[in-house]
């Protein structure tokens, strides 16, 4: 009767290690299994799309070019506003320096003459009459053109001939001079048609006589 009680020690003892053995594996395996990452998911790749070319800009519209001025009416009309809008007042500055330059023309009957040029003002108004060279009539136009072409070109012949550094012109100076005053005069002549022409046909005129106070 005393073996089989020391046999069963042992087995006792052999079922509680195995439990606490098993007890302690599971134990072991919790955490690590809890704390375990999961894989992640690949990635996918995103497709290469082609690019997309630019939207062409609409194009600009160039901007309407003002008609012109076909009918009588029409010209009148368009003349009258260059006239109102600083045609005038163009006009009647280039009488009145032109009038002024030829304070000191030299006389044709001396062959040797003091020169004495003021042509400061002439210029100045020269270049505010290109600034309204257009007229919008083709008559008028071509004697505005004509004046403003003509002045220029003989003021710039008679400064030419004036002596450097000297009060009185040599017989080739004077010959120039006397040529440039020529071409001078051609101005002043298609000026005054130009005068005539805005006075008669469209009776534009200034309040007083430019030429009488030139």
């Amino acid at each position: 009767m005393n073996r089989p009680e020391r046999v069963l020690v042992p087995l006792l003892l052999t079922v509680v290690t195995a439990g606490l053995l098993t007890a302690c594996t599971g134990a072991d395996s919790g955490p690590a299994a809890s704390g375990a990452t999961p894989s992640a998911r690949p990635t996918p790749t995103p497709t290469p799309t082609a690019a997309s070319s630019p939207t062409p800009s609409p194009a600009r519209r160039s901007p309407t070019a003002s008609p012109t001025p076909s009918t009588a009416a029409e010209i009148t009309e368009a003349v009258n506003q260059w006239y109102a809008y600083g045609g005038e007042t163009a006009m009647v500055s280039l009488i009145k320096e032109a009038g002024k330059a030829q304070s000191g023309r030299p006389s044709e009957k001396e062959e040797f003459d003091l020169v004495i040029l003021d042509f400061g003002g002439l210029q100045d108004a020269l270049s505010t009459a290109r600034l309204f060279g257009s007229i919008p009539d083709p008559k008028t136009q071509k004697t505005w053109s004509a004046a403003i072409e003509r002045l220029d070109e003989g003021t710039r012949e008679v400064l030419d001939s004036a002596p450097e550094g000297r009060t009185f012109q040599s017989p080739a100076e004077t010959g120039q001079a006397l040529r440039g005053w020529h071409t001078f005069d051609q101005g002043l002549k298609s000026l005054k048609a130009t005068e005539a022409r805005l006075r008669r046909a469209f009776g534009l005129q200034p309040p007083s006589d430019p030429w009488e106070e030139g």
